[in-house]
């Protein structure tokens, strides 16, 4: 194999992106995760309600929902119902805010739960240098 040749076995990933169809659809493997993501999509930002950004602010809000999780058996909290939403503040996606429904927590244990997340959840890591993320609990 010549240097720029890429051998298709060689190549390992969580990720996998099968293209198909002729308006520009792929199939998109996450894990054991699987959906259709369309060219509309990616291209049509201004009309389109989700967006491949949307995408990244999920994943942020998932991750940190998992984090938050584990947060409450780990520091003995107290938690019976977790929902969490989370929102772009401004229209030029700098700002996300995660917000975490609460059930259980009292105010102090639901800002330690929120420390444990900014500590433990990778994505929030990886985001929070470049974008600002507000965490807020609504107990």
């Amino acid at each position: 194999m010549s240097i720029g040749q890429v051998s298709m076995n060689s190549v390992k990933s969580n990720v996998i992106v099968k293209p198909f169809g002729a308006r520009q659809q792929a199939i998109v493997s996450l894990g054991d995760t699987h959906f259709v993501m369309g060219s509309s999509m990616i291209h049509d930002t201004i009309s389109q309600s989700s967006r491949p950004i949307d995408l990244l602010l999920a994943t942020l809000a998932t991750d940190c929902t998992f984090a938050c999780q584990e947060a409450a058996p780990a520091l003995g909290i107290p938690l019976h119902h977790l929902t969490t939403t989370a929102q772009w503040v401004d229209g030029t996606h700098s700002h996300a805010e995660i917000r975490f429904g609460m059930n259980g927590p009292d105010t102090d244990q639901s800002n330690l739960m929120i420390a444990f997340v900014k500590n433990r959840c990778q994505t929030y890591k990886l985001l929070s240098p470049v974008l600002m993320i507000t965490l807020k609990a609504v107990i």
